[in-house]
């Protein structure tokens, strides 16, 4: 299947425009709740994941719909098979094919995922994306039936098996915003702030917290600056404010900016994709 994706000029943080891959995944030993260890690199997670046995470093990008990139010298390495088959993606300078292959196991902390298609991790040689010592990166393909914790303060991210929609495992607590309907299960939900309502994408592969340049033209009737900040920034009744965003001169298909590495840095975060909301901790 043919994968559409958007690569945002100066980050790596990956926007699925179409459905990910398919992939016969499955967590072979997920059990309780699993706390994996994270470091913070340059405003990126990063976490060490076992794929057929070799330990690879990979960066968490929540904006990333796929199930694992890799660079090409670890798919050496661990002689992944070619699907035959490739997805389609976007950088800032231009459209690319990535080849798919199988990879037999991966682990991530006590998960362990079977039969998972990785995509080969390939830019534009005039683009590349910042390095911070990753070897590939772990999407959100793998994680939609998990909550998924991120603790910048204490560098984990832990994985909570959910066993149906309806039934909460309660490890998230705090304030709950719902997913956007229109992104049927992606980290998207709207905020109201001074400029008035926003779409806003919760994405670990943006250093910063951004709106597009144009939003804040159409609203303000003026050129916006490099810069602005909402006294009030409201999500699921609850006021975050104040909040800087920084302008970037970017198109975003269908939704107006990207909340990233501060917001992370302040909150502990739940992605309860199985919930189709987000919790936000106190």
């Amino acid at each position: 299947m043919l994968l559409g994706l958007l690569v945002l000029p100066h980050f790596h943080s990956v926007l699925a425009l179409s459905n990910a891959p398919e992939s016969s995944a499955s967590p072979a030993a997920a059990g309780s709740a699993n706390k994996i260890p994270i470091e913070l690199r340059e405003n990126f997670p990063l976490l060490v994941a076992t794929v057929d046995g070799i330990d690879v470093p990979l960066q968490f990008d929540l904006g990333n719909g796929s199930p694992l990139v890799l660079q090409q010298s670890v798919l050496d390495l661990i002689k992944a098979v070619p699907t035959g088959e490739s997805s389609k993606f976007q950088d800032p300078k231009g459209v690319f094919e990535s080849p798919m292959f199988k990879v037999a196991r991966l682990q991530i902390g006590t998960a362990v995922f079977t039969n998972v298609i990785a995509q080969l991790d390939v830019h534009s040689p005039s683009y590349q994306p910042a390095q911070i010592g990753q070897k590939g990166y772990l999407g959100t393909g793998l994680l939609k039936s998990f909550e998924v914790v991120l603790d910048y303060p204490h560098r984990t991210m832990t994985l909570v098996p959910r066993v149906s929609s309806e039934s909460s495992s309660g490890t998230c607590k705090g304030t709950v915003v719902p997913f956007s309907p229109k992104w049927h299960g992606e980290p998207v939900t709207e905020a109201d702030t001074d400029l008035g309502r926003v779409m806003l994408w919760w994405d670990t592969g943006a250093p910063t917290s951004l709106l597009r340049k144009t939003f804040a033209q159409e609203v303000r009737s003026q050129p916006a600056g490099d810069t602005v900040t909402t006294k009030r920034f409201t999500l699921g009744g609850t006021d975050f404010g104040p909040w800087q965003f920084e302008m970037w001169d970017v198109t975003l298909p269908g939704f107006d900016g990207l909340i990233g590495y501060h917001f992370f840095a302040r909150h502990v975060v739940c992605i309860d994709f199985p919930g189709n909301r987000l919790v936000i901790g106190q």
